[in-house]
């Protein structure tokens, strides 16, 4: 039994329906609707594959269960239930039905049950919640993730490099919105097209790949309506839609359960310094340049917001590269195509420091294993200027307050590096431009 999840639109039906398309099998998605209305659906999905009239009904999920093991007679069958919280919010006992067929009927035969979902936080208590009728069930688990940087690269072959690295900056490594990309239109074009036209397939991206609206839907909108604004402590995003940090901070744990946002720990574990951020690149682009001008992009205003915005939305971009390379990297270590391997690469911030001046790090990591002693420094640049050795030695000056044996430091630059740091003979100092990257 296998529990597969991840946020939707993410890639899991797909991967689900690729995986059997060469196998005995049963598919199933359950919807947003009534115990009756699921089962019905459910009978009639049965019925289809065994061949027997459609209207019919199973009166309970183990009888629909039972006809499903009698088609298979003994061979290996897959059953795949995907959706599966819709289902149990529906009948309060189908967790505990599906647990007796497990246990009494799939456990000796040769049926691969898997159970998938996009509400993370429900998926997750199947697999953790010891009074759940399906605790420690599960054989195998995925949670599935953005593509690696290299997948998500090949959906933009034949762009020109700059457009491959503002894309990947505003859609980041997310299938459902690559695909999307217009190759024969302009970057501004499938932008504007996508986010500020009324009719864009990702106007309302929001409804489409974040969890079903919840009562509290307003508040958790303003809190990512504001770190999207980088307003990114308990502290700040309080501030910012004036609320106390105590209201904030029992709405920020959901958040991150659901995997809407991340939350980022300080380097050195202080709680005061923890961060947040929104995990879907378009989601954090959305609430802020889309939110706030939903209704005046319906009316077909969405050119204007779109032109008035440009400036902000490079800027916008520029941060977002700071990700790209993080990615990039991360990709490399994971493969072990660094000259060593670290723990994972995130951003950092101290306001207060020893140099009397706030330190932010674009990226920073501690070396695993034999490479305890080192840290991996990162530090991206999206401008047109070539990038100097005043850089680096900004960098490792500010990086000197985490102390290491060995700091392995990795520029990236989305134009070029001036003669004065190329003539810098040092192993450990990486040179990186987007035309590497790509």
């Amino acid at each position: 039994m296998g529990v597969i999840y991840g946020a939707r639109r993410i890639g899991k039906t797909s991967l689900l329906k690729e995986f059997a398309k060469d196998k005995a099998s049963f598919y199933f998605q359950a919807k947003e609707s009534n115990e009756l209305d699921n089962r019905t659906a459910f009978s009639t999905a049965i019925n289809q594959l065994i061949g027997v009239p459609y209207a019919f009904v199973y009166p309970s999920y183990s009888e629909g269960f039972d006809a499903l093991l009698k088609y298979a007679d003994g061979n290996p069958f897959v059953i795949v239930i995907d959706e599966i919280a819709f289902i149990a919010q529906s009948d309060k006992g189908f967790l505990s039905e599906l647990q007796y067929n497990i246990d009494h009927k799939f456990k000796d035969t040769e049926v691969k049950l898997i159970l998938s979902g996009s509400t993370i936080s429900f998926m997750k208590n199947i697999l953790k919640n010891k009074r759940g009728p399906l605790f420690q069930r599960s054989t195998f688990q995925m949670n599935i993730k953005k593509l690696i940087y290299s997948d998500a690269l090949a959906f933009l072959d034949g762009l020109s490099t700059e457009d491959k690295i503002k894309y990947l900056s505003i859609f980041g490594e997310h299938p459902f919105y690559l695909e999307m990309i217009d190759k024969a239109k302009s970057f501004d074009d499938n932008v504007f097209g996508l986010l500020f036209s009324k009719f864009g397939n990702l106007v309302d991206a929001p409804d489409k790949v974040l969890p079903t609206a919840s009562k509290d839907q307003n508040t958790y909108n303003t809190i990512l309506k504001a770190i999207a604004h980088r307003r990114r402590t308990n502290k700040e995003i309080a501030e910012y839609i004036g609320k106390d940090p105590n209201y904030v901070a029992a709405y920020l744990p959901r958040l991150v359960d659901n995997e809407i946002i991340e939350k980022r720990e300080s380097f050195n574990k202080s709680q005061k310094m923890n961060c947040y951020e929104i995990s879907d690149h378009l989601i954090r682009f959305w609430y802020r340049f889309v939110f706030d001008n939903r209704e005046e992009i319906l009316q077909n205003m969405g050119k204007v917001i779109y032109e008035e915005s440009l400036d902000e939305i490079a800027l916008f971009i520029s941060t977002g590269f700071e990700d790209v390379a993080l990615s990039y990297l991360t990709e490399k270590n994971v493969k072990g195509e660094l000259n060593y391997h670290y723990e994972v690469i995130r951003g950092y911030k101290v306001d207060n420091s020893k140099f009397g001046r706030s330190i932010e790090l674009d990226g920073l990591a501690k070396g695993i294993g034999k490479a305890k002693n080192r840290l991996l420094v990162a530090e991206c640049k999206y401008r047109n200027k070539a990038l100097s050795l005043a850089v680096l030695e900004h960098v490792m000056e500010s990086v000197s307050i985490f102390p290491a044996e060995y700091y392995d430091i990795y520029l990236f630059s989305k134009s070029s590096f001036a003669d004065d740091i190329r003539d810098v003979n040092n192993p450990l100092v990486h040179l990186i431009t987007v035309e590497d990257m790509v």
